[in-house]
């Protein structure tokens, strides 16, 4: 897991697969658990809703391993709205978080429901644990829309459901409007940007002596 870096010269650098990561890797640790507990509120056999066998990452919901299914897909089209620039030059903003997953059963109602089910859970993920992981400074995330659709099926041989959960969430530092070098680096491998910058090795001093 990568850890959010601020001790450099050019301050901390957010993108927006550093959030997705973090989806993804929230939404892995925490279904089964919300499976479990959606099955006990429903009365369900314990181990009749299957966990999500694939966590994937795209720029768009318009793909998926349909030998692996079901399947949580996570997109980030962008910042949900401009961002805010702190008097240190701290900057955090909202960004959109799109959740995906795929169910598929033996009949249409059963997929239907599925998909029901894992949008629920991922609902109660994204807002509940919306701090997310420790890759950055997450502020919370709040649940805007949650629709379901029809998937076309390759093979032809399943009916196929999918549930898109829409949200927000809130980075904290994203990058610092201040930091930055006030030269370019030069071109060798010593001054190159990274978290550490070379020591000074040594130092000439001319010393002109006045009577």
């Amino acid at each position: 897991m990568s850890q959010m870096v601020t001790d450099t010269i050019f301050g901390p650098i957010f993108d927006g697969s550093v959030l997705t990561r973090a989806v993804l890797a929230t939404l892995k640790a925490w279904f089964p658990t919300y499976i479990k507990e959606i099955e006990l509120q429903r009365g369900y056999t314990p181990g009749e809703i299957p966990a999500p066998k694939t966590y994937v990452e795209r720029w768009a919901f318009d793909s998926y391993p349909d030998d692996k299914i079901p399947a949580v897909i996570v997109v980030s089209p962008g910042m949900f709205e401009p961002p805010r620039r702190d008097g240190d030059g701290t900057v955090s903003g909202w960004w959109s978080v799109g959740v995906g997953i795929i169910a598929a059963a033996n009949t249409e109602d059963n997929s239907e429901r599925l998909a029901k089910v894992y949008g629920a859970g991922a609902r109660m993920i994204m807002e509940q644990k919306g701090y997310l992981d420790e890759s950055w400074e997450f502020n919370g995330c709040i649940v805007l829309d949650e629709t379901y659709t029809d998937i076309p099926d390759i093979e032809q041989a399943r009916t196929m459901r999918s549930v898109h959960v829409v949200s927000r969430v809130q980075v904290i530092n994203m990058w610092d409007a201040f930091g930055g070098p006030a030269q370019p680096s030069a071109p060798d491998p010593i001054n190159q940007p990274g978290s550490q910058w070379p020591d000074v090795q040594t130092v000439f001093v001319d010393i002109e002596s006045k009577k």
